[in-house]
Protein backbone atom coordinates (compact mmCIF):
# COMPACT_ATOMS: atom_id res chain seq x y z
CA UNK A 1 0.00 0.00 0.00
CA UNK A 2 1.19 3.38 -0.77
CA UNK A 3 -0.42 7.25 -0.79
CA UNK A 4 0.55 9.49 -3.28
CA UNK A 5 -0.23 13.73 -3.56
CA UNK A 6 -0.04 14.80 -6.93
CA UNK A 7 -0.38 17.98 -5.78
CA UNK A 8 -3.61 19.26 -7.30
CA UNK A 9 -6.31 21.23 -5.44
CA UNK A 10 -9.32 20.22 -4.31
CA UNK A 11 -12.26 19.00 -7.07
CA UNK A 12 -14.04 22.32 -7.07
CA UNK A 13 -15.83 24.60 -4.79
CA UNK A 14 -18.61 22.51 -4.37
CA UNK A 15 -16.56 19.59 -2.95
CA UNK A 16 -16.43 18.53 0.79
CA UNK A 17 -13.58 17.99 2.89
CA UNK A 18 -13.98 16.12 6.56
CA UNK A 19 -17.35 17.52 7.50
CA UNK A 20 -16.95 17.56 11.19
CA UNK A 21 -19.27 15.31 12.95
CA UNK A 22 -19.49 12.67 10.06
CA UNK A 23 -16.06 10.96 10.81
CA UNK A 24 -17.22 8.05 13.22
CA UNK A 25 -20.51 7.65 10.61
CA UNK A 26 -17.76 7.22 7.40
CA UNK A 27 -16.03 4.92 9.82
CA UNK A 28 -19.07 2.43 9.70
CA UNK A 29 -19.38 2.27 5.83
CA UNK A 30 -17.72 -0.66 3.97
CA UNK A 31 -17.67 -2.93 0.86
CA UNK A 32 -20.02 -5.49 1.87
CA UNK A 33 -22.71 -2.80 2.21
CA UNK A 34 -22.42 0.22 0.65
CA UNK A 35 -20.62 -1.82 -2.57
CA UNK A 36 -23.24 -4.94 -2.06
CA UNK A 37 -23.89 -4.34 -5.53
CA UNK A 38 -21.04 -4.36 -7.56
CA UNK A 39 -19.20 -7.15 -5.54
CA UNK A 40 -20.70 -10.11 -7.48
CA UNK A 41 -19.53 -8.42 -10.82
CA UNK A 42 -15.57 -7.86 -9.26
CA UNK A 43 -13.54 -10.45 -10.49
CA UNK A 44 -9.87 -11.38 -8.57
CA UNK A 45 -6.55 -9.37 -11.05
CA UNK A 46 -9.04 -6.19 -11.81
CA UNK A 47 -7.84 -2.96 -11.45
CA UNK A 48 -10.26 -0.98 -10.39
CA UNK A 49 -10.84 3.18 -9.01
CA UNK A 50 -12.67 4.41 -6.15
CA UNK A 51 -13.25 7.81 -7.19
CA UNK A 52 -13.91 9.96 -4.06
CA UNK A 53 -12.72 6.97 -1.81
CA UNK A 54 -13.42 8.97 1.52
CA UNK A 55 -11.20 7.60 4.46
CA UNK A 56 -11.17 4.40 2.47
CA UNK A 57 -13.75 2.15 4.48
CA UNK A 58 -14.79 0.74 1.52
CA UNK A 59 -12.08 0.99 -0.37
CA UNK A 60 -10.12 -1.76 1.37
CA UNK A 61 -13.04 -4.17 1.01
CA UNK A 62 -12.69 -3.53 -2.77
CA UNK A 63 -9.10 -4.51 -2.62
CA UNK A 64 -9.41 -7.37 -0.85
CA UNK A 65 -12.20 -8.47 -3.82
CA UNK A 66 -10.02 -8.31 -6.43
CA UNK A 67 -6.59 -9.63 -5.15
CA UNK A 68 -3.87 -9.90 -6.81
CA UNK A 69 -5.46 -6.87 -9.23
CA UNK A 70 -4.93 -3.30 -7.57
CA UNK A 71 -7.19 -0.81 -6.34
CA UNK A 72 -6.31 2.96 -6.48
CA UNK A 73 -8.69 5.42 -4.10
CA UNK A 74 -8.38 8.72 -5.11
CA UNK A 75 -10.28 11.88 -3.04
CA UNK A 76 -9.75 15.68 -3.44
CA UNK A 77 -9.16 16.13 0.67
CA UNK A 78 -5.85 15.17 2.09
CA UNK A 79 -6.69 14.14 5.04
CA UNK A 80 -9.27 11.10 3.90
CA UNK A 81 -5.94 10.40 1.96
CA UNK A 82 -3.68 9.86 5.11
CA UNK A 83 -6.59 8.25 6.71
CA UNK A 84 -6.59 5.94 3.93
CA UNK A 85 -3.07 5.05 3.69
CA UNK A 86 -3.01 4.22 7.31
CA UNK A 87 -6.07 1.72 7.32
CA UNK A 88 -4.94 0.13 4.60
CA UNK A 89 -0.98 -0.11 6.27
CA UNK A 90 -3.02 -1.51 9.70
CA UNK A 91 -4.91 -4.32 7.33
CA UNK A 92 -1.50 -5.50 6.07
CA UNK A 93 -2.81 -4.86 2.34
CA UNK A 94 -0.26 -4.27 -0.62
CA UNK A 95 -2.44 -3.75 -3.31
CA UNK A 96 -4.22 -0.32 -2.54
CA UNK A 97 -2.99 2.89 -3.71
CA UNK A 98 -4.34 6.39 -1.82
CA UNK A 99 -3.89 9.68 -3.87
CA UNK A 100 -5.20 13.15 -4.08
CA UNK A 101 -6.61 14.79 -7.22
CA UNK A 102 -9.50 16.13 -8.74
CA UNK A 103 -12.66 13.75 -10.30
CA UNK A 104 -13.07 16.43 -12.72
CA UNK A 105 -9.29 15.71 -14.42
CA UNK A 106 -8.06 12.22 -13.35
CA UNK A 107 -4.44 12.17 -13.30
CA UNK A 108 -4.78 8.57 -15.37
CA UNK A 109 -3.87 7.57 -19.17
CA UNK A 110 -7.04 6.09 -20.78
CA UNK A 111 -8.10 2.55 -20.51
CA UNK A 112 -6.25 2.03 -17.41
CA UNK A 113 -8.62 0.24 -15.48
CA UNK A 114 -10.99 -2.38 -15.85
CA UNK A 115 -14.12 -0.88 -13.13
CA UNK A 116 -14.77 2.13 -11.14
CA UNK A 117 -16.37 2.93 -8.33
CA UNK A 118 -18.12 5.68 -6.37
CA UNK A 119 -20.25 6.35 -3.10
CA UNK A 120 -21.98 9.57 -2.92
CA UNK A 121 -18.95 11.99 -4.73
CA UNK A 122 -21.73 12.81 -7.62
CA UNK A 123 -24.30 14.17 -4.89
CA UNK A 124 -21.42 16.59 -3.82
CA UNK A 125 -20.86 17.63 -7.40
CA UNK A 126 -24.16 18.05 -8.60
CA UNK A 127 -23.48 20.65 -11.74
CA UNK A 128 -19.98 18.84 -12.96
CA UNK A 129 -21.83 14.98 -12.27
CA UNK A 130 -21.97 14.23 -16.02
CA UNK A 131 -18.28 15.70 -16.47
CA UNK A 132 -16.83 13.59 -13.88
CA UNK A 133 -18.71 10.15 -15.45
CA UNK A 134 -17.35 11.22 -18.55
CA UNK A 135 -13.78 11.56 -16.66
CA UNK A 136 -14.61 7.93 -15.70
CA UNK A 137 -15.79 6.59 -18.72
CA UNK A 138 -12.41 7.81 -19.99
CA UNK A 139 -9.69 6.23 -17.99
CA UNK A 140 -11.93 2.62 -17.99
CA UNK A 141 -10.60 -0.25 -20.49
CA UNK A 142 -13.46 -1.18 -23.66
CA UNK A 143 -15.70 -3.46 -21.81
CA UNK A 144 -15.01 -2.01 -18.33
CA UNK A 145 -17.84 -0.51 -16.14
CA UNK A 146 -18.94 1.74 -13.51
CA UNK A 147 -20.59 1.35 -10.15
CA UNK A 148 -22.30 4.49 -9.75
CA UNK A 149 -24.29 5.13 -5.93
CA UNK A 150 -25.81 7.97 -4.83
CA UNK A 151 -27.99 8.93 -2.17
CA UNK A 152 -32.05 10.50 -3.03
CA UNK A 153 -32.77 12.41 -0.14
CA UNK A 154 -36.51 12.49 -1.03
CA UNK A 155 -36.90 9.35 -0.29
CA UNK A 156 -35.65 8.74 3.35
CA UNK A 157 -36.96 6.60 5.91
CA UNK A 158 -37.87 7.59 9.69
CA UNK A 159 -39.15 5.81 11.90
CA UNK A 160 -41.02 7.63 14.44
CA UNK A 161 -41.05 10.78 12.31
CA UNK A 162 -41.70 13.70 14.49
CA UNK A 163 -42.59 17.56 13.34
CA UNK A 164 -38.87 18.08 14.85
CA UNK A 165 -37.42 15.37 12.44
CA UNK A 166 -39.37 16.76 9.86
CA UNK A 167 -37.87 20.35 10.50
CA UNK A 168 -34.81 18.71 10.31
CA UNK A 169 -34.77 17.19 7.23
CA UNK A 170 -35.89 20.95 5.63
CA UNK A 171 -33.13 22.47 6.99
CA UNK A 172 -30.72 19.84 5.85
CA UNK A 173 -31.85 19.61 2.35
CA UNK A 174 -31.24 23.74 2.86
CA UNK A 175 -28.29 23.53 4.28
CA UNK A 176 -26.83 20.60 1.76
CA UNK A 177 -28.09 22.99 -1.35
CA UNK A 178 -26.03 25.72 -0.03
CA UNK A 179 -23.03 24.03 0.36
CA UNK A 180 -23.41 23.14 -4.12
CA UNK A 181 -24.58 19.64 -2.89
CA UNK A 182 -27.94 17.67 -4.47
CA UNK A 183 -28.69 15.04 -1.81
CA UNK A 184 -31.93 14.44 -3.64
CA UNK A 185 -29.09 13.59 -7.19
CA UNK A 186 -29.67 9.75 -6.61
CA UNK A 187 -32.93 9.57 -9.06
CA UNK A 188 -30.65 11.08 -11.79
CA UNK A 189 -28.17 8.55 -12.00
CA UNK A 190 -29.15 6.26 -14.66
CA UNK A 191 -29.46 9.69 -16.68
CA UNK A 192 -26.04 10.80 -15.81
CA UNK A 193 -24.48 7.54 -16.49
CA UNK A 194 -26.31 7.16 -19.50
CA UNK A 195 -25.32 10.82 -20.71
CA UNK A 196 -21.58 10.36 -20.07
CA UNK A 197 -21.68 7.42 -22.62
CA UNK A 198 -22.39 4.19 -21.18
CA UNK A 199 -24.49 1.72 -21.85
CA UNK A 200 -26.37 -1.72 -20.62
CA UNK A 201 -26.71 0.03 -16.99
CA UNK A 202 -28.56 -2.08 -14.27
CA UNK A 203 -30.23 -0.16 -11.50
CA UNK A 204 -30.89 -1.18 -7.92
CA UNK A 205 -31.95 0.39 -4.39
CA UNK A 206 -30.33 0.16 -0.95
CA UNK A 207 -30.29 2.03 2.19
CA UNK A 208 -27.36 2.77 4.93
CA UNK A 209 -30.14 2.41 7.83
CA UNK A 210 -29.38 2.57 11.28
CA UNK A 211 -31.80 0.47 12.87
CA UNK A 212 -30.66 -0.58 16.31
CA UNK A 213 -30.36 1.71 19.78
CA UNK A 214 -26.97 2.34 19.55
CA UNK A 215 -26.91 3.24 15.95
CA UNK A 216 -30.16 5.33 15.95
CA UNK A 217 -28.07 7.54 19.44
CA UNK A 218 -25.10 7.72 17.05
CA UNK A 219 -26.88 9.06 14.51
CA UNK A 220 -28.74 11.47 16.76
CA UNK A 221 -25.32 12.30 18.21
CA UNK A 222 -23.96 13.53 15.02
CA UNK A 223 -26.86 15.17 13.85
CA UNK A 224 -26.38 17.49 17.42
CA UNK A 225 -23.07 17.65 16.73
CA UNK A 226 -23.66 19.11 13.32
CA UNK A 227 -26.34 21.49 14.90
CA UNK A 228 -24.15 22.64 17.14
CA UNK A 229 -21.49 23.31 14.43
CA UNK A 230 -21.81 24.24 10.51
CA UNK A 231 -25.63 23.39 10.10
CA UNK A 232 -26.87 24.96 12.69
CA UNK A 233 -24.15 28.00 12.55
CA UNK A 234 -25.32 28.22 8.69
CA UNK A 235 -28.78 28.15 9.82
CA UNK A 236 -28.91 31.23 11.86
CA UNK A 237 -26.45 33.54 9.77
CA UNK A 238 -28.66 32.48 6.55
CA UNK A 239 -32.27 33.03 8.51
CA UNK A 240 -33.02 29.90 8.19
CA UNK A 241 -33.72 29.55 11.89
CA UNK A 242 -33.26 30.96 15.01
CA UNK A 243 -31.01 29.96 17.54
CA UNK A 244 -34.30 28.89 19.97
CA UNK A 245 -34.92 27.04 16.80
CA UNK A 246 -31.85 25.05 16.56
CA UNK A 247 -32.28 23.93 20.62
CA UNK A 248 -35.68 22.60 19.67
CA UNK A 249 -34.35 20.76 16.85
CA UNK A 250 -31.39 19.04 18.82
CA UNK A 251 -34.17 18.06 21.81
CA UNK A 252 -36.59 16.61 19.01
CA UNK A 253 -33.72 14.77 17.75
CA UNK A 254 -32.21 13.48 21.13
CA UNK A 255 -36.21 12.69 21.96
CA UNK A 256 -36.13 10.81 18.62
CA UNK A 257 -33.29 8.44 19.19
CA UNK A 258 -35.07 7.38 22.63
CA UNK A 259 -38.19 6.16 21.53
CA UNK A 260 -38.59 2.43 20.81
CA UNK A 261 -40.06 2.62 17.30
CA UNK A 262 -37.03 4.79 16.20
CA UNK A 263 -34.84 3.97 13.17
CA UNK A 264 -33.05 5.63 10.13
CA UNK A 265 -32.59 4.47 6.55
CA UNK A 266 -30.80 6.70 4.01
CA UNK A 267 -32.16 5.23 0.51
CA UNK A 268 -29.56 5.33 -2.54
CA UNK A 269 -29.75 4.50 -6.14
CA UNK A 270 -27.22 2.12 -7.46
CA UNK A 271 -26.33 2.00 -11.18
CA UNK A 272 -23.55 -0.22 -13.29
CA UNK A 273 -22.97 1.10 -16.43
CA UNK A 274 -20.98 -0.43 -19.32
CA UNK A 275 -18.44 0.94 -21.19
CA UNK A 276 -18.64 -0.44 -25.00
CA UNK A 277 -16.16 -2.66 -26.35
Amino acid sequence: MTSEDDGQPGTTAHAHGVTPGLKQDYATRTASRQAAFVLPYLRQGMDLLDAGCGPGTITVGLAQAVAPGHVTGIDHDLEHVRAASNLAEARGLANVTFRSGDALSLPFEGGTFDAAFENDLLTHLPQDAVRVAREVYRVLKPGGFFAARDVDAEAIVWGHQTPAIQALDRLMMAWQRSRGSDITLGKRLPAILREAGFGSTIKSVSADSKGDLEAVRSHAKITVFLLDGPLGRDAVERGWADEATIERLKEGIQAWAEHPDAFFANVHVEVIGWKPV
